[in-house]
């Protein structure tokens, strides 16, 4: 295993930030000041490998000069036009190459500037196809536990992730949440239950339609594959068929969430595409635009787009910055980049290398499951494999000491938590560039085996 020198790096308070109001004034901060490819570097020269992608955004990785190119190209053409009053070119150009990406009947997208934003108008869209169809009383949208869609009012709402959302309660709809229906902490079988369970985890989503009444219920929202709220983790095979069969059953919209998991980053252009499912709606933000500016969009199939076809006054919805035509370059840009390099197929043979390389850490005592698809692979923390019982040290004290152990190893990691009861829990997402290579794909795991050591021994295992 390569050794690597720890780092002499610099921070400042979250007191100290210009006039930022940051996340936390409590915290320290590394200021990263340049990026190239899958590396970072930090204002002391240090040099990071960006095992998260930025944020599972920056998908092509740092510092691409085409992008940069056609966002200088547009802004100095046209910065900006108002969705409400002019159509411009870089949306339509855009959103036809969405539509070369997507699935069948999916041919128009609702473009935003956010995830959050993506889910939000999906959730507003589906109350106003029910409404115009004379369904009045659907509004309800069921979730999974488990699950984060978004930082804004709705999409908190539809959150299964207490971690995010418990000092800002209040303000949330209490819409119902699903069981997680995810393998290694399934509620019914404990990993080993295969397609059966599968169906029988999504028919808990038919008995909650029942009992909240179906005439309520406008859609139901899930990560293919999940993100923060549980590293990595999808159902099992036959969930998502019986999912699609139950809503069509009781009219109910079928949104899938792929924010972080899609443009590319499971190995399928969506990760809803490793099951034989189509979607009613999809949303996405991320990876749509690389990191190089705020996107999200709405992708609704043409079943629903339809709808709204005949309305006078059209979808009740919309922001300043939908359709902005910088934004809309730089997506395209971000596609073809995608197309010329064949990201989404990298995604899928170096994430099979990557994934098997990662089984390593069951070496570890503290690591408890290794699960994902593609470029996606999360990894889950436990005190005690038998019981998978939560670490002792579980939270941020935990979640602190992998970030900064990563860092000294010169690697960025994204450690996250609270999936088990809401408090307890711990998980890391390894999510790099879809530009890596199997050698690029070896430095990740070889630097996260040495941050896993630093841990073990920090925790005295």
């Amino acid at each position: 295993m390569t050794t690597h020198d720890t780092p002499q790096r610099q921070t400042r308070a979250g007191t100290d930030l210009g006039g930022m109001f940051p996340r936390a004034f409590a915290d320290e901060y590394v200021t990263i000041v340049r990026g190239d490819g899958p590396w970072v570097w930090d204002a002391d020269g240090n040099r990071y490998l960006d095992a998260v992608s930025g944020n599972q955004n920056v998908n092509i990785g740092h510092g691409r000069e085409e992008v940069a190119a056609a966002a200088k190209e547009q802004l100095e053409r046209l910065e900006y036009a108002s969705s409400m009053l002019f159509a411009n070119e870089p949306a339509m150009e855009y959103t036809e190459k969405i539509a070369e990406f997507t699935p069948d009947g999916f041919e128009k997208t609702w473009l935003v500037s956010s995830g959050s934003e993506a889910n939000e108008s999906a959730i507003k869209m589906a109350r106003q196809y029910h409404y115009e169809r004379g369904n009045e009383g659907k509004y309800k949208v069921i979730s999974r536990r488990r699950s984060y869609h978004g930082n804004t009012a709705g999409a908190m709402a539809v959150s299964g992730f207490p971690a995010r959302k418990t000092k800002m309660e209040p303000l949330f709809a209490n819409f119902p949440k699903a069981p997680s229906a995810t393998p290694y902490r399934c509620e019914r079988c404990d990993g080993d239950g295969g397609h059966a369970c599968g169906v029988e985890c999504a028919n808990d989503l038919e008995r909650l339609i029942q009992d909240e009444g179906p005439e309520t219920v406008s859609a139901f929202i899930t990560e293919p594959v999940t993100g923060a709220a549980n590293a990595g983790a999808s159902p099992h095979d036959g969930y998502f068929e019986r999912i699609r069969e139950i809503c069509d059953e009781y009219d109910v919209l079928f949104i899938v969430d792929e924010v972080m998991a899609g443009f590319g980053r499971t190995g399928e252009n969506f990760a809803i595409e490793h099951w034989d499912v189509t979607p009613d709606i999809i949303t996405g933000a991320k990876g749509m635009s690389g990191g190089y500016s705020p996107i999200g969009g709405t992708m609704p199939h043409r079943r629903v787009a339809e709808v709204f076809e005949t309305i006078e006054d059209g979808f009740q919805h919309g922001h300043t910055f939908c359709f902005n035509p910088a934004s809309a370059a730089i997506g395209t840009a971000v596609l073809e980049y995608m197309d010329e390099h064949d990201l989404v197929a990298n995604a899928r043979e170096v994430g099979a290398h990557l994934r098997e390389r990662c089984e390593e850490f069951d070496e570890y005592d503290f690591v408890g499951d290794v699960r994902g698809k593609g470029l996606m692979i999360g990894v889950e923390f436990v005190g005690d494999r038998e019981t998978k019982e939560p670490l002792a040290e579980t939270g941020t004290a935990f979640q602190s000491l992998l970030f900064e152990a990563g860092l000294d190893n010169g690697i960025v990691t994204y450690p996250g938590g609270g999936h088990v009861d809401g408090q307890d829990g711990d998980h890391v997402l390894i999510t790099p560039p879809l530009t890596i290579d199997n050698e690029l794909a070896d430095e990740v795991v070889d630097r996260m085996h040495a941050t896993f050591a630093d841990v073990e021994s920090a925790l005295g295992w």
